[in-house]
């Protein structure tokens, strides 16, 4: 399953070199934020997390839903380039099973600075005996450092779910003008019993069993009750009335 994110909105694993600031706090827990209930962490014994690149935020979290996972909390700084492992061994401490991370610089760019400095520093090494002769100049990794760049950096942690009873994720929408009845899918996790059934994001869940849902609270306690079972949802999409079975 991992690989179909990937291949849709990764760009690669997280395998690129930084210049890494020594810290003694970890820069990412210090601006963690959590967004899940207390205690909330890897259903897995020993979780392995993995730390990626992300593409676009809104397109990427809906994605991570449909491949079932939720999210823990976010991390958000701007300051210098950070190591990624960084952000693996906060990953590791809070039980987290996915990283995304989002990062731009947000200054100027000095790298053209950087490249003369290194050039000046080659020649200096290597001096030149014999008038004309041509030196090989080496630039590298650290010579580019930037120790003046900025970065802005945004964190989501994720953590897989368990196989769901249902499988969408849902909100009551609320207007000042209209009564907006029913709750509102907004992501339908891929080959779960809603996803078999037809269900699919932007649908507005109306009823279970005839039972009218005003709430996602509705919605859990019929299905969690009705767990086993095969239940009739009444819905609608686009201003269409549609009803499907779903085995839960």
């Amino acid at each position: 399953m991992l690989k179909s994110i990937a291949s849709y909105f990764f760009l690669a694993l997280f395998a690129i070199s930084f210049s890494v600031a020594a810290e003694e706090e970890n820069i990412f827990e210090k601006n963690y934020q959590t967004q899940s209930p207390k205690g909330f962490k890897s259903f897995s014994k020993n979780p392995q997390p993995k730390v990626m690149r992300g593409w676009k935020k809104e397109t990427d979290n809906i994605k991570m839903l449909e491949n079932g996972f939720d999210l823990m909390g976010t991390s958000g700084f701007v300051g210098q380039n950070v190591h990624p492992n960084v952000a693996l061994k906060h990953a590791k401490k809070i039980k987290a099973d996915m990283v995304l991370i989002y990062d731009r610089q947000i200054n100027e760019n000095t790298r053209a600075t950087q490249i003369q400095k290194a050039r000046e520093k080659a020649r200096a090494a290597k001096r030149i005996k014999k008038k004309g002769e041509i030196t090989e100049i080496t630039i590298t990794d650290e010579d580019l450092a930037d120790s003046n760049a900025k970065y802005d950096f945004y964190l989501t942690y994720w953590v897989k779910l368990p196989k769901p009873t249902f499988g969408t994720h849902f909100i009551k929408l609320v207007s000042d003008v209209d009564d907006i009845k029913g709750v509102q899918v907004i992501a339908v996790i891929k080959e779960s019993a809603a996803a078999t059934a037809g269900i699919k994001k932007g649908d507005n869940i109306l009823s279970i069993n005839g039972t009218v849902v005003n709430s996602p609270e509705d919605l859990i306690k019929i299905i969690q009750k009705n767990k086993g079972k095969t239940i009739g949802v009444a819905f609608e999409r686009g201003g269409e009335s549609n009803k499907v079975s779903v085995s839960l």
